[in-house]
């Protein structure tokens, strides 16, 4: 006959055995469920590129086949039919705001959904003047969230970079503005320093060369005026000598005895 384990010798270890192996498998189950739960799981769907194998080998018919066959471009179609974009009234505005820099939060309390229907209807209505095609209703507000079409949300994003690029330009404009200036009214400073350094010694040299002829001015003065006091203290010296000698003359023949006749 046929051997019995010691299972079928024993039908309640059998039973526990099996319990404690649903057990564990429930647990470790659950422990799985709440790793995943805790995480933000990304799934990566494999596409082929060929059939053969060989690499730098890209099959367009063969990766049509397979997104087809997955059912990628119905969900991508479906996806961008609906509104895939799904954002929080709060998230929304604080991303998408510098697109309308004339709204602000204000307030303790701000109404948040308000904000984010006249910010979307603002840009909307400036994509459509600039000629740009968009659905019927490409967005839609909902009780805490903002709807999206993905086609508006690239529109959002391509603007937010063109206005980051706009306010960094300006940035930078400030920037360069204020070095530029800096760097002119530094230069302008040492350029003042210098010409009041060049105006100073060229005073100097002005002062001493004016200060030397008019030093040799009142010399060749001293020398004339002398000159002149000489040459009349001279005529006069010898005007008085020849009238002493005159006057010395005629007293000495007054005094002089007469001779007897």
């Amino acid at each position: 006959g046929r051997r019995r384990s010691s299972t079928d010798m024993d039908p309640q270890r059998g039973q526990r055995q099996n319990g404690s192996v649903g057990i564990m498998f429930r647990e470790q189950l659950e422990k799985l469920v709440e790793h995943l739960n805790k995480t933000n799981p990304r799934y990566v769907r494999c596409i082929k590129p060929n059939a053969n194998k060989h690499p730098g080998e890209f099959d367009s018919i063969e990766v049509l086949r397979q997104l087809r066959c997955a059912g990628m471009l119905e969900s991508i179609r479906i996806r961008r039919a609906g509104y895939a974009v799904r954002r929080p009234f709060k998230e929304f505005f604080t991303r998408f705001r510098i697109l309308v820099p004339t709204l602000a939060a204000s307030g303790n309390d701000p109404d948040y959904r308000e904000l984010c229907k006249r910010l979307a209807t603002e840009v909307e209505n400036r994509l459509r003047q600039h000629g740009i095609a968009l659905d019927e209703k490409p967005w839609q507000a909902g009780s805490s969230k903002l709807f999206m079409k993905e086609e508006l949300e690239r529109h959002f994003e391509r603007l937010i970079v063109e206005g980051a690029k706009r306010h960094v330009i300006t940035v930078q404009k400030r920037w360069r503005g204020y070095s530029r200036r800096k760097a002119y009214l530094a230069t302008r400073a040492a350029v003042l320093e210098v010409q009041a350094a060049l105006r100073t010694l060229s005073a100097v040299v002005a002062y001493r060369e004016a200060k030397r002829r008019l030093d040799a001015t009142v010399a060749l003065q001293a020398v004339l005026r002398s000159v002149v006091a000489r040459r009349r203290f001279l005529e006069q010296r010898r005007a008085t000598i020849c009238v002493q000698s005159r006057v010395r003359g005629w007293r000495s023949e007054r005094s002089a005895p007469k001779p007897l006749a």
